[in-house]
């Protein structure tokens, strides 16, 4: 945790906390290894927001008259 808080230049309660988000979200996946815990990111999560961000991107584009050329 200190190598994350240290180059994030957070404090390790708000790493923690923001973790805790990130894995209840399942953006990250969490392995526990004695006293430390290992994470690893989970992209395959973001899937739902790509789709949404680009249909409604798509929406707005034609919706503002800022289509491809």
């Amino acid at each position: 945790m200190r190598a994350l808080t240290d180059r994030a230049g957070v404090s390790q309660p708000a790493a923690s906390k923001h973790l805790g988000v990130l894995k209840f979200a399942g953006l990250v996946q969490d392995r526990r290894e004695g006293r430390r815990t290992h994470y690893s990111a989970q992209p395959q999560a973001l899937a739902p927001l790509i789709e949404w961000m680009s249909c409604y991107g798509a929406f707005w584009r034609d919706r503002l008259g800022l289509g491809q050329p």
